[in-house]
């Protein structure tokens, strides 16, 4: 260009001119490019905004299958939160499936590469799916749990056995061949069942476009929803609404309940949508209820332990949101982890600390390390945390990390790493954060080259704050001695708190169960006597799991009998028992012995059906109310409940029933009198009380608690007839109960409105 300048500046004024209009026309072009360009970089960052906007609505599971290639034009289902109309309009546009919602969450079905194009609405504010597969979480039952004097009708109004209630087992399936869950007639009791496990088919029940469900008279010609390898499900359901036709011995607690059955695909669920197709299992169950025109219970004897453990989850707040309708319940194992340690939680300071993952040997997990932090916005914002690689043999050699970053700089689309060390590959690090509900989420996923003991990885952190993480690869014991590795006094250990089931497990809205020994002792199916007498009767079950949640909150809820519960098996399962392990087999052949919260959590849901025989229209939190303020204590509990493995206590289903009256081998306190009015009230009402008929005592109280058995009030009673004046001031407007308490024991416990 400056040689063309100089020669038409020889030629003459013209020509001159000429390149000079030129030069400006060139100039202007270039210009423009510029402009173009800085445009098109606008519009690119602005997409890219757009996307990562759209990105930071979901969470990791979704991220990491947007990144699929070979998923995207497969269906899948997703929770949305948002406009439920918009959401509705825009899922049917993109030819997907709305099919329902509680509040202003939505399931919803359709293709992934539609998925940003409903995370685009502004309305939508946050889009979650789920990779995260369910555990399962696993006679004398029914006179430890004081169940045989309500099915009996020891002074109350009549036996209870669940007639018009329908029990919902969500598990992986039930023998319908079994003779527990027929009638006399030989007439099968369970009234509908969904089996999961299929893709859309002519008997897939609509909404949810998938699976295979039969009804009435249809289920006896199918075998497909039989029970799986560990006849897990029949012995649930035995356990909750079993008839012991069979042998009666084995009868369950609610004996004559309808029975509603939703099997999951626990081994290969489609998409892994474990998170949704939950959910819908809850709605089918409540919507088949509503047909029935029958109140329902539901048992979830199903987990993951990972999550924010707070029940603010889309899962569990969809489930809140379906429970708001007079005549339900959900009930729910606490989790089999009580003595693993899978939980670090800890202040954060200047110093580096750290804690060691190692990766697990199981063709299951492809070696797989994962790992969740969570923190409060408010305490998590200053925490740092960095991965690194420890070569621990033949001796200790820090190898490879990645950089330190703190939460802001992860929340958005994942962050992949490869880390190595003199030119070998190590293993690959995925991380991503994320923003839910006032809380932050991070989350590693380690891909090791190599499962090899020589190795460990390493989540470091410093800075200030507070976390809580989950893993089960943790190195919790077999470190090495400061001498040898002094920055071992940095280590922080994995501890045995909060290891309770997350999601709806964490959720006020459930009742969530743990487990204590059943028995000892019975008599198998070989004509002798299997005993363990190390396990001691009334005992807390060492694989409880317990809480707190996140957010401090008791849980579990209740314990109830879980370890060694004789119960249903399938005919199949049994026979293989019999033929390899004979003394797990119940005497006549048709129960066998389990152990977990799974087994314990359909004992409280028959009580809670029991409940709802007699109270047909009572609330979630009534039936929740009823079963933690009736709970008992002994010497296995001790008094100080409620706590984080006990929950208020252990069930007593006769309390429950009777309305927190007599136990068993009380006296009658049928003379005790409480009542207040006016109820509603606005500005006071007057509580009245008498226990004037009781001979002596040590302690008496008027307990006020909310709807989830808190305690809010309490005053002493000096006199045993006496009127209690209580003003509006001290309560906000809503549900309580009130309670004559004496000695600990609940006598008398009556609703309470504020308006």
């Amino acid at each position: 260009m400056e040689n063309f300048l100089l020669n038409a500046t020889k030629e003459g004024g013209f020509k001159y001119h000429f390149c000079e209009s030129y030069l400006i026309q060139i100039s202007k072009i270039i210009y423009l490019m510029k402009r173009i360009s800085t445009l098109l970089f606008t519009l690119a960052v602005f997409s890219t905004s757009l996307f990562s906007q759209s990105l930071s609505k979901f969470n990791f599971a979704l991220t990491r299958m947007m990144k699929k290639e070979a998923l995207q034009n497969k269906e899948i289902a997703v929770l949305v939160r948002g406009n439920i109309q918009e959401i509705k309009q825009k899922t049917e546009e993109l030819g997907g499936v709305f099919k329902y919602s509680a509040g202003d969450i939505a399931a919803i079905r359709l293709p992934l590469n539609k998925v940003k194009e409903i995370a685009n609405l502004k309305s939508v504010q946050r889009m979650e799916s789920s990779d995260q597969k369910l555990q399962l979480m696993n006679d004398r039952m029914v006179v430890m749990n004081h169940v045989l004097p309500v099915q009996q009708g020891f002074n109350l109004p009549q036996g209870y056995d669940g007639t018009h209630v329908v029990m919902g087992i969500i598990d992986e399936g039930i023998d319908f061949t079994h003779p527990d869950f027929r009638d006399m007639n030989g007439n099968t009791r369970i009234k509908s069942v969904w089996d999961q496990r299929f893709g859309p088919t002519s008997l897939s029940p609509q909404p949810y476009g998938y699976g295979k469900q039969w009804i009435g008279s249809q289920i006896d010609t199918s075998t497909t929803f039989t029970d799986g390898q560990f006849s897990h499900g029949s012995h649930v359901a035995g356990t909750a609404c079993g008839n012991g036709l069979a042998v009666n011995n084995y009868k369950g607690v609610a004996s004559n309940a309808d029975i509603v059955v939703v099997k999951m695909d626990i081994v290969n669920q489609t998409d892994d949508n474990f998170m949704t197709a939950l959910v819908d299992a809850v709605n089918y169950i409540f919507s088949e209820a509503a047909v029935l025109q029958e109140p329902a219970v539901i048992n979830i004897s199903l987990g993951t332990y990972f999550g924010s453990h707070d029940g603010k989850d889309m899962q569990s707040l969809l489930i809140n949101n379906l429970l708001d309708t007079i005549g339900r319940s959900v009930v729910c194992a606490a989790g089999n982890a009580g003595a693993a340690p899978i939980h670090i939680g800890y202040d954060v300071t200047g110093d580096t600390s750290f804690t060691w993952m190692q990766a697990p040997y199981s063709p299951l997990t492809n070696n797989q390390i994962y790992m969740e932090l969570w923190g409060d916005s408010a305490s998590f914002t200053n925490v740092q945390f960095a991965l690194g690689i420890d070569r621990v043999l033949p001796d200790f050699s820090y190898l490879a990390e990645i950089p330190f970053s703190t939460i802001q700089t992860n929340l958005g689309p994942s962050n992949t790493y490869t880390l190595t060390s003199g030119g070998n590959r190590l293993g690959v690090i995925e991380t991503q954060g994320e923003y839910i509900n006032g809380s932050y989420k991070m989350m590693f996923l380690i891909e090791p080259d190599s499962a090899n003991i020589n190795y460990r990885w390493r989540l470091m952190t410093k800075g200030s704050g507070h976390l809580d993480g989950w893993c089960f690869d943790m190195v919790a014991d077999n470190l090495p001695d400061s001498t040898v590795f002094p920055f071992v006094t940095k280590y922080k250990y994995p501890d045995l708190n909060q290891n309770i089931a997350s999601g709806f497990t964490c959720s006020d809205h459930v009742i969530t169960v743990g487990s204590y020994v059943n028995r000892n002792s019975y008599s198998n199916v070989q004509f002798s006597q299997t005993t363990d007498s190390t396990l001691i009767p009334g005992k807390l079950s060492i694989s409880s799991s317990h809480g707190p949640t996140r957010d401090g909150r008791i849980k579990p809820d209740i314990n109830a009998t879980g370890e060694w519960v004789l119960s249903c098996g399938s005919y199949q399962f049994l026979t293989q028992e019999i033929a390899n392990e004979p003394w797990k087999v119940a005497a006549g052949g048709k129960h066998f012995r389990s152990t977990g919260t799974s087994m314990s959590s359909p004992v409280v849901a028959g009580i809670a059906a029991l409940y709802l025989q007699k109270n047909p229209t009572a609330t979630y939190a009534d039936v929740k109310n009823a079963i933690l303020s009736c709970a008992d204590n002994d010497a296995f509990t001790g008094n100080s409940l409620p706590n984080n493995h006990w929950g208020y206590g252990k069930v007593n289903a006769y309390s429950v029933i009777h309305g927190c009256g007599v136990g068993i081998n009380d006296p009658d306190m049928s003379g005790v009198e409480l009542k207040n009015y006016p109820n509603p009230f606005t500005d006071e009402t007057a509580i009245q009380y008498d226990f004037s008929g009781l001979s002596k005592y040590r302690k008496a109280e008027l307990k006020v608690r909310d709807v989830l058995g808190h305690d809010v009030l309490s005053f002493s009673l000096n006199d045993r007839s006496n009127t209690l004046v209580l003003s509006k001031d001290k309560l906000e407007s809503g549900v309580y109960f009130y309670s004559v308490v004496i000695d600990g024991k609940i006598l008398r416990t009556n609703k309470l409105v504020v308006l």
